[in-house]
């Protein structure tokens, strides 16, 4: 249900200006996003439910990560209002939350834009974060590799 959540908010907050003839469904996205980190924000604050375990330090990241996310959102009725910067930092933040909750930091999908080599043209490259240890990790082992060949 979440992730279905996650997916939802994901093409609304990277959905095209070019289909701002409806914006209603990003509008409520954003109701939605505020409903729903209320909620949770609230059940952290009584250490009720699936917050009751969950240690100080990672209850406050929660909380301050969600205070930002507010802020951002805060005065905002959809998801055109936001600069394309905002869009990707909003769903980071978000993905960031639900892995916190789920306790599984490896498939938080974090957004980036990147521009390709040769190219003047920035696109949005999403992964999961266990993708990014992975290629971190080939990267490494190809360079240690190199670095032995060298010698």
């Amino acid at each position: 249900m979440k992730r279905t959540f996650t997916l939802l908010l994901a093409a609304a907050l990277f959905a095209s200006n070019v289909y701002a003839t409806t914006p209603a469904p990003a509008t409520l996205q954003i109701d939605a996003i505020v409903a729903q980190q209320t909620q949770i924000r609230e059940e952290v604050l009584a250490g009720s439910g699936r917050y009751k375990d969950m240690p100080k330090s990672t209850k406050d990241e929660l909380l301050a990560k969600q205070a930002a996310l507010l802020k951002m959102l805060d005065g905002k009725r959809d998801t055109g209002e936001l600069t394309k910067e905002q869009r990707l930092e909003a769903f980071n933040t978000l993905e960031w939350i639900e892995a916190t909750i789920n306790k599984d930091q490896g498939e938080r999908m974090i957004c980036q834009r990147e521009r390709k080599t040769g190219s003047l043209r920035v696109t949005t490259v999403c992964k999961t974060q266990r993708q990014i240890n992975e290629e971190h990790e080939r990267a490494r082992r190809q360079s240690e590799g190199s670095m032995a060949s060298d010698i």
